[in-house]
């Protein structure tokens, strides 16, 4: 396991393959725990009975939910990329589906630290003429998160697909209720397609625990607001924020009784030897 920390900060990092080895979410940069001032613990699993999910934990990327790049090009038996996973095996002509274990080849990757930043760096090329190189950056500066992507296209074939952070959160373990708030200043609506969401302007909250998923989509005005969004717990007088610059092609939300899951997707689309830079910045706050 990996760590880094500061006067406010630490955060435990999964070496590549570590922890989560599967097919899904990025290898790299994949943050189990996230603790404020030793007190507050931000990190929880996808789902907590043994056998159910697919193994999300903390604050964690995924690549190509609904773009998976070449999956529609290739045949069956063949590989297609997983940036940040590695080259993933078209098993039959069905649909891409993230849900399913695909067989896969690890990408190569690599760690270096120094005092305040790890930096991950993996990459993949696949016998179609897909190739990828992500350089990931996890940085700690007071009580700010930072991760910064650079992901270049080694391929001869183009990379089109979206990324987002699917950020597991549970503020000190509490399950979600009457003690969240889900602040989202740029929101102009919301489309509760499962389970139950409470709006009131421009905050969501959960008058009981749900028992079941909830998810939604949210339509975003990208000029509004200082945060992208804060979740807020009363209780504990703790919360974290999504800080990033950068303009979201579709933001989304999930959850379920202990976790709650703020989505932010970019959309990715590059040539042959074309680069891509963002990054995704969150702050760590108490209120005591």
């Amino acid at each position: 396991m990996l760590h880094l920390k500061n006067e406010r900060l630490e955060i435990e990092i999964q070496e590549p393959g570590e922890i989560y080895a599967g097919s899904r979410f990025d290898w790299t940069g994949f943050i189990t725990q996230i603790t404020l001032d030793d007190t507050v613990t931000y990190c929880v699993p996808e789902q907590q009975k043994k056998g159910k999910g697919t193994g999300g934990l903390g604050f964690c990327n995924e690549f190509g939910i609904d773009k998976p790049i070449g999956y529609n090009a290739i045949k069956t038996g063949e590989f297609f990329p997983k940036i940040g996973v590695g080259l993933l095996k078209k098993e039959t002509e069905e649909a891409y589906d993230f849900f399913k274990a695909y067989e896969l080849i690890p990408s190569d990757a690599t760690v270096e630290k120094n005092q305040n930043t790890l930096r991950f760096k993996s990459e993949a090329s696949s016998s179609s003429g897909y190739g990828y190189h992500l350089i990931k950056d996890v940085t700690l500066e007071v009580n700010r998160l930072t991760l910064s992507y650079e992901l270049t296209n080694t391929g001869s074939q183009p990379l089109v697909t979206t990324e987002y952070s699917h950020n597991f959160i549970g503020i000190n373990n509490q399950l979600i209720g009457p003690e969240y708030e889900l602040s989202l200043p740029k929101m102009t609506a919301i489309d509760v397609a499962v389970g139950s969401v409470d709006r009131e302007g421009q905050k969501l909250t959960w008058g009981e625990t749900p028992e079941a998923d909830f998810y939604a989509a949210i339509e975003w005005n990208h000029k509004d607001g200082d945060c992208n969004w804060n979740l807020y717990h009363k209780q504990i007088c703790a919360g974290v924020r999504d800080i990033s610059v950068l303009t979201p092609s579709k933001v989304a939300l999930w959850g379920y009784t202990h976790v709650v899951c703020p989505e932010l997707f970019i959309d990715i689309d590059l040539k042959a030897g074309e680069t891509k830079k963002w990054e995704r910045v969150y702050e760590f706050y108490q209120n005591r």
